[in-house]
């Protein structure tokens, strides 16, 4: 076994079959494809296409190919287009400002690289076995700070999107009380999701640190799936707002926003 594990024996979780989980995750992937099936069909026909579209299509199958082939430049790939959808909903808030553009290019980078980086040298050290009955690898400290270094950097990307929202749209609504439903329904969607993200990459990180490397894996498999359902669900749930007649008043229409911002569906 590699010098970059550690061996336990007899440890209360060396038994833990973790298949079970996966199993359960594949399926649960499949039953929302197929029950959201006729509402996405719905939405690529009648929607606008443009980049905003293509990342929701990535969001909605790349899951598929990341839980059978377990590739992990796949699972990055998954995480930055369900990211990319946030983003580009702030720089739409923002009214397409370049400054935003520019902040939003090298804030993706800033946090990109280093990530991939130390998420492939991760990888490179688990590319044999690292765990056989009776026996758990445990990460040693080097190999549980990469993974706390990458899962941190997205904990700070996604509330980094979440406070550019924020901030733009309390400044444009002169305070905390908003009667847009869009802006509402945008704050609500970025809260959850980074909510949502904050839990999985907390929880990974601390698995690294206390629990056999199997854990850290599924639970990390867990965040890629749920938060691209989560995405994908909220970006069919917010063009389908419009649709609906509400009767509620909102100071600027998903129409006149789209009209403006053609990129985002």
């Amino acid at each position: 076994m590699s010098d970059l594990w550690q061996a336990t024996q007899a440890d209360p979780l060396s038994g833990l079959n973790l298949n079970y989980v996966y199993v359960a995750l594949v399926s649960l992937w499949l039953y929302d494809y197929i029950l959201c099936l006729p509402d996405a069909v719905t939405f690529l026909v009648e929607s606008r296409w443009g980049l905003g579209t293509f990342l929701y299509l990535t969001c909605s199958h790349l899951p598929f190919a990341f839980l059978i082939l377990n590739m992990l430049d796949v699972g990055i790939l998954t995480v930055v287009c369900a990211e990319s959808i946030f983003i580009l909903r702030a720089y739409a808030v923002w009214e397409r400002k370049r400054w935003i553009a520019a902040c939003a290019v090298l804030s993706t980078i800033a946090y990109l690289v280093p990530g991939t980086v130390c998420l492939h040298e991760f990888n490179l050290s688990v590319s044999e076995p690292c765990w056989i009955p009776g026996v758990s690898g445990y990460p040693d400290t080097e190999t549980s700070i990469k993974i706390s270094v990458a899962f941190g950097l997205l904990i700070v990307a996604e509330l980094q999107i979440l406070l550019f929202l924020l901030y733009r749209t309390v400044k444009s609504h002169g305070g905390w009380r908003i009667d847009n439903r869009l802006m509402l329904s945008l704050l609500r969607h970025n809260l959850l999701y980074c909510a949502c993200g904050f839990g999985f990459s907390l929880s990974v990180i601390l698995t690294a640190i206390f629990l056999p490397f199997p854990v850290e894996h599924m639970l990390a498999q867990c965040q890629v799936v749920v938060q691209s359902v989560l995405v994908t669900r909220m970006h069919r749930g917010f063009w389908t707002s419009d649709r609906a007649s509400c009767g509620i008043y909102t100071d600027a229409s998903f129409t006149t926003w789209m009209a403006r911002i053609p990129d985002i569906p």
